[in-house]
């Protein structure tokens, strides 16, 4: 078997039907060993400090939606800008989701240095595909 083209990939979004579409198209492209999977931006906090005071990496990508309850995409953005960035923040890329239509979101989104895309709702395998690629050019710089 094949060793996965990134090790982890973590899914922030509220909507299970949105996380279990995107979870089998990631486990088809065989490309990402592991998915985790946070319903919004304190779990997926929380999560990222439990993979730090645990010694292990973060994912190398994280897919962001923007609309969840208790804490958004943009205001997970803002307590993510604040993590030490010996964390793992400079290796992990984020793609922002969403369904929203508004020019706001879009340029909200593409003006934070975090977030490397803005992809509108649902994937396709070869966003994936660009992803990971994307990515693995940014682990090896």
């Amino acid at each position: 078997m094949t060793q996965p083209a990134l090790q982890r990939v973590l899914l922030v979004d509220d909507d299970k039907v949105t996380n279990l579409m995107h979870g089998r198209l990631i486990r088809r492209s065989g490309l990402i060993g592991q998915i985790d999977v946070a319903t919004d931006g304190v779990a997926a906090l929380e999560y990222l400090q439990a993979r730090t005071d645990a010694g292990d990496g973060w994912p190398e990508l994280i897919l962001l939606d923007i609309n969840m309850p208790r804490m958004d995409g943009f205001e997970f953005l803002e307590s993510y800008a604040a993590l030490p960035a010996e964390c793992g923040r400079a290796e992990t890329l984020i793609i922002m989701l969403s369904t929203s239509v508004l020019r706001a979101d879009h340029a909200r989104a593409e003006a934070d240095p975090h977030v490397h895309a803005f992809v509108s709702k649902p994937l396709a395998s070869d966003d994936i595909v660009r992803f990971v690629h994307a990515a693995q050019s940014r682990r090896v710089h």
